[in-house]
């Protein structure tokens, strides 16, 4: 930061005190202080999610408990569009779907509805393609053609006659 505007910055405060710093985050971290935001909106900003989690309980049980857990933090305003994206995904698949999928997520603790996304689109390929058998080969041979024998063992160590 320029000298010049650490000067202007702390001469436009009003009381003179310091700008408020955070601690440096590694990257793609986050520093959000929830004492930040004003204490008259809080009301709106867990009105949001208790609606987005009332909801997403109509989907299903395990939908219900992953908007749950989404929400589950000191910032639950942060998570908003995801719970969003959560509640786009029941208007594109099945409620039966949807269970499985968020129940799958649960059990190896993934809160994250794009992940979720990912195995429902996974699962809908593996269920479209149907899983034929292999045809048999055209010169399928039986197993005990290749199976090594004492002939073979014994004409593989001979030695050589040259010496």
């Amino acid at each position: 930061m320029c000298t010049w505007w650490a000067k202007w910055f702390n001469n436009a405060r009003s009381d003179g005190s310091e700008p408020k710093t955070s601690v440096r985050q590694p990257r793609g971290g986050r520093s959000t202080d929830p004492d930040d935001f004003p204490t008259e909106l809080s009301v709106y900003t867990i009105r949001v999610p208790d609606g987005i989690k009332s909801r997403a309980a109509q989907l299903g049980p395990a939908v219900g408990e992953f908007a749950e857990r989404l929400f589950d933090n000191p910032l639950p305003w942060a998570k908003v569009r995801q719970g969003h994206k959560l509640l786009r995904l029941g208007q594109h698949y099945t409620a039966k779907l949807l269970d499985a999928a968020f129940r799958r997520a649960l059990e190896v603790d993934i809160i994250d509805v794009h992940s979720v996304e990912r195995i429902l689109v996974q699962g809908l390929k593996e269920e479209t393609i149907p899983q034929m058998p292999l045809p048999g080969g055209r010169f399928a041979r039986p197993g005990n053609v290749f199976a090594q024998t004492d002939h073979y063992h014994h004409w593989r160590h001979r030695p050589h006659p040259g010496g």
